[in-house]
């Protein structure tokens, strides 16, 4: 499996974040300083350029995982 190059990698993480956003907004989440699964409330629903290094690292995973499991199919 050939690894994506960086570019590609981050267009793809910040894709992912963006439906992730999409959902939980759909779903009655808003944003919030601290994460409240109670009160529905995210600290992460920010546009991609503004999540820490860790939380964008969360997306390329959610990308690697999609691409793992796509070429175990295959």
């Amino acid at each position: 499996m050939k690894d994506l190059d960086q570019e590609t990698m981050e267009r793809l993480a910040e894709a992912a974040h963006v439906v992730w956003m999409e959902g939980k907004l759909r779903d009655g989440w808003e944003y919030g300083p601290v994460t409240d699964k109670e009160k529905k409330i995210h600290s992460c629903l920010v546009p991609y350029d503004q999540l820490s290094e860790a939380d964008k690292e969360s997306d390329r995973d959610m990308v690697r995982g999609i691409r793992l499991s796509w070429w175990q199919r295959v």
